[in-house]
Order: C-alpha cells, then structure tokens, then sequence
C-alpha cells in the first residue's frame, strides 16, 4: 500500500523521497532493536503469556528483516512510504494481538502503539495528510483486533476503550501538528541548500573566471598602474587602494557605485569613513593592523553604510602590493555577502521555529499524563517554573556549579514536565479514585515511574539534539525515590539518586502540597515550607531545600502568578 506523496513543490520531491528512504531504513532497525529488547518488559509484567508474545515478537522482527531486503530493491526504494505504512500497522497488529491477551481494552500495553506513533511520525517526514491517515490506520486496527477477539465487550472494557481512544486521538493530532512544522522546515532547509548550491556554483565560476581575466591582463600589460586601473575598472567587487594610514587612493567603479558616490569623491578620504561606527575597531584591529605587519587578511566581515544610511553586508580580503613609483600600499577587495547574510539568518530562523515547534510538542505529550486526573495542565507550568528556580539557585552552588550548566537547565526545564507521562498506563480506577489507595493499588501506582522511563527510552534516537529525553527519563523513574533511600521504585539514596530527580521531587511535592486535591485542601506556603524542611536529609537532598528555602520568595511569587494566568475567567 503507498501513501499520498508528500505535498511538497517539485524542486524538492526527489530530496524528501531520498530522507524518507533513508528515516525508513532507520526506523526498521529501531523496530528490530526496541520489540527485541520489550521482551524483557513481556518476562516481568506478562510472565504467563512470555512465550507467545516472544513468538509474536520473533514473527514480527522477521518481517522487519524482510522489508529491509525489500527496501534494498529498486521497487522498495520507490515505495518506501508503503514499506513504512505496512511496517507500523503490523507492528500495531502485533502489540494488539498481546493486548487481547492481557485482557483487551484494559491493558496498559496500548502504550506501545502510542509509542510506535510519537517515535516514528517525529523521524519521518510525512505531512498532515500522511500522520492522520496512518494514525487512523493503527487506531482501527487496534481497536478491531481487540473487538474481534475479546467478545462480548463489557462495561469496563467499553470505559477504557473511550479512555483510550481519547489518549490514542490526542497523541495523533498532537504528532499531525508537529509533522506540519517539520515538513514545512525540511522543505524550507532544502530550498536553502539548493540556493546555497547554486550560489556556490555561481562563486566558483565566477572566481575563476576572475583569475583567468587577471592573468589576462598581467600578460597584456607592462606598467603596474595601467594594470590596476584596468583591473579596478572591470571587476565587480569593491576593489580599493589605500596607504598605510588607512586613506582611499584609488577606488574603482563598481565599488564607487556600491557605496552609492564616485570614485573622484571617494580618493583621499578615510576608508574608516565608509564602515559602521560599531565595525570601526574590527577594521582597525583585524584589517589595518595585520596588512601593517605585512599579514595577509581573509573573509574579514564587517558593515559598510552609504551616504543615503543603507547597510551592506560585506567580506574583506587584501595583501600588500608595491607599485612602479610607491611601496606599502594595500589592495582590499570586498564583496558584497548581504544577500549570503540573509540566507544564513533565514536558516537560523527555521532552527528556531523547529525548537519552539518541538517544545510545544512535548508539552502536548506531557499533558496526557495529566488531562485524566482533571488536571488544566497548569501543574505542568508550575512544575517547570519551580525547577527552573532551583536549578539556577543551585549553579552558586561550589559543588554542583560544574553540573548544573545552562544547557542542564535547558534540558531540565524541558523534561521536567514528563515526570509523570507513566501514568498513562495507570487504570482509571486507581488513578482517579478519591480516597487513599489500598497496598495492592499503590504498588500498581508506583509503576508509573517505569512506565515512564521505558516510554521515554523508546523514544531516543538523537544523541546531541534529544539530550532531554535522557534527562526526562532518569526524572521519571527516580522521582519518587528518597534521600534516606526507602523511595521507589530502586530504593536508591543520596547522590546515587540523579541530580535532576532530586532537583524535580522537591518541585513537585511544593506542588503538591500547594494544590487542592479530592482529599485535601490546598496547603499554604509556610505549611508547605515547615513539610519540606522536616524531610530535608529524609525524603529530600539537603542541598536542594537549602536552595528552596534561599529562593522561597521567588517560589510564593511564582505560584502566585501562574495561579492568575490560569485562573478560569469570571
């Protein structure tokens, strides 16, 4: 089966086909990789049914292997969304085919095919179109597969078959609008680079057929200053003669034109005159200092301004060079790069669309953790703006400052905020009961911590640009664990609890404590504060309540003002 091609203009088809061909090749591997290692989950959490979901999985990690020998053929390489498409609806089928076992619509083993959508529609590069059809596809083979085997379908069963396709729905939507940013940034980064190209083609060709024209005319002519007239009269860069002191000797037309006077006007007056005020000194220390010590200079930037206040861009090169009559003078050629500058800040512009598109993403992802306790999500904000405090409290701290970086807080900001993405997998009954759990129920709620961490290990595949996930992954299996080391699920303690946990657990009981619940009102700041401090060296680092109670203020402030952001209107 193919899907629709990408919707993108012709110039960048062949480009887009090759990146899906080559994320395609990817994402199979990471298929045979991740449904070997899940074995392991099936032995703990489905020891009875260990072999058959083994066999489901041997069955399923063949097929990979067979479409990636597929792929490898010139009909594969035409149909590699098709490939894709078939690779995750079986995959679907598989995980769904354990889900009946583990008693169909109840399982919390759905988690899987959500995973399957977040990580594959965030490598490949589909359109709207595509994530809706896909992910509609994987939804009612889920739901089919389970329906058709587990009949009739109870009261319960029909209440986590809404649960679920509202959790299933959302991840869809949130991952088609991700696409939309992706697509459209992919396409805008290929057009760059097929301009860029041709750019550099024009460059080449053009550089070539200056140095040809040079030797040209070195061999045509015998007096020097015949020569550089002839040569500053027809090149069209800003070709520029001055003494040691900085002075326009000579200049030729086009560069006259370029800075908008004439070559008469311009002789005699200080090249310094021509620059912007704030690109004076790099003139004078990376131009006029190094030609005086007889150095060459190289791909020099700076800003030059006309009469009328227009800015150009340019790059300066020059050498020394010795006339018939007159040594120590210096040649400077500069080029216009303005229409470079603009193509490199466009690029620096779609980079950042993509981060805020991303951080948006994870934010939606997030809040499915939350909208299944009633939560407005307003708990995701408050958790982030409290770490972000004690993080920077804690970069004055001598022991920790080398850590606690601020491309750490960055990442720990962002994935702050999945600490409890888990409990996705957590049934309603015990999630959303309103009383006190029994033993039973607790344990299964403490598994959310591992559901978590496995969800967010399935997701890596980036190694510098996904940084966060790592993070965002000890935070959620090691949130709970306690300094004097009888948390969960590890039962670690101390500094063998991850920074960032310890960082996040302090934000989120303040949170907790703070925030109205079925079986408590919310607590006040000084309440909240006297809890924290008595478990300083039991549940919590010592180190991080220092940095909360030196930053208490900026706590009770931030509360405060989420608290009027989110407030529902009157």
């Amino acid at each position: 089966m193919e899907l629709p091609a990408t919707s993108a203009p012709a110039d960048c088809s062949q480009e887009l086909h090759a990146l899906f061909l080559q994320r395609t090749d990817v994402c199979l591997w990471l298929g045979i990789v991740f449904f070997s290692v899940f074995s392991i989950l099936d032995y703990f959490q489905s020891r009875q049914f260990f072999e058959l979901f083994l066999a489901y999985r041997l069955c399923y990690i063949c097929f990979l292997g067979a479409l990636l020998l597929f792929l490898r053929t010139a009909t594969g390489t035409r149909h590699a969304r098709g490939v894709m498409f078939v690779a995750m609806l079986c995959g679907t089928l598989a995980i769904s085919l354990m889900i009946v076992e583990q008693g169909g619509f109840i399982s919390g083993y759905y988690v899987g095919i959500l995973l399957m959508i977040a990580g594959g529609f965030s490598v490949l590069p589909l359109n709207v179109t595509q994530a809706l059809v896909l992910g509609g596809a994987m939804y009612l083979v889920y739901v089919l597969t389970v329906i058709i085997r587990i009949h009739p379908i109870n009261g319960q069963q029909l209440g986590a078959l809404i649960s679920n396709s509202i959790f299933f729905l959302s991840l869809v939507t949130v991952t088609a609008i991700q696409c939309y940013d992706e697509i459209q940034t992919t396409i805008r980064s290929l057009r760059t680079k097929k301009s860029l190209q041709a750019l550099h083609a024009e460059l080449k060709q053009y550089t070539g057929d200056l140095e040809a024209l040079v030797r040209q005319r070195m061999e045509m002519l015998e007096e020097s200053d015949l020569k550089f007239h002839d040569l500053y009269a027809t090149i069209p860069d800003l070709v520029v003669l001055i003494n040691p002191e900085g002075t326009i000797c000579m200049v030729n037309q086009h560069g006259a034109l370029l800075l908008e006077q004439t070559p008469e006007a311009l002789e005699g007056t200080p090249l310094l005159d021509c620059v912007q005020p704030q690109y004076r000194p790099v003139l004078a220390q990376k131009v006029f200092a190094r030609l005086n010590r007889k150095e060459p200079v190289q791909g020099v930037q700076l800003q030059l301004q006309t009469p009328s206040g227009r800015t150009i861009e340019v790059e300066a090169s020059g050498s020394r060079v010795e006339l018939a009559e007159q040594t120590d003078h210096y040649q400077l050629i500069i080029r216009d790069i303005s229409q470079t500058k603009e193509i490199e800040r466009q690029v620096i512009e779609s980079g950042q669309l993509l981060d805020t598109s991303r951080k948006a993403a994870i934010f939606g992802l997030a809040r499915l953790a939350e909208c299944r306790d009633d939560n407005t999500g307003a708990h995701l904000l408050r958790i982030r703006e409290y770490t972000r405090i004690l993080a920077l409290e804690l970069t004055e701290n001598p022991e920790l400052r080398h850590i606690v970086t601020d491309q750490y807080i960055e990442n720990l900001c962002l994935s702050s905020v999945l600490h409890d993405i888990g409990k996705v997998g957590i049934p309603d009954s015990i999630l959303l009961k309103p009383g006190l759990l029994s033993t039973e129920e607790f344990e299964t709620m403490k598994r959310h911590c591992q559901y978590g961490s496995n969800a967010l290990a399935s997701a890596e595949y980036d190694e510098e640009g996904l940084g966060f996930l790592r993070m965002g992954e000890e935070i959620a299996l090691y949130h709970h664990e306690r300094w004097d080391g009888t948390g969960y699920p590890m039962g670690l303690s101390g500094i063998d609890i991850p920074l960032s946990a310890r960082i996040v657990a302090v934000a989120d009981v303040y949170d907790a404590l703070t925030s109205s619940r079925s079986y408590k009102p919310a607590f006040h700041h000084e309440q909240a504060r006297t809890l924290i401090v008595q478990e300083s060296g039991h549940q919590f680092d010592p180190a991080v309540v220092n940095a909360f109670l030196r930053r208490e203020g900026d706590f009770k402030a931030a509360r405060r003002d989420l608290l009027m952001q989110t407030a529902p209107p009157l």
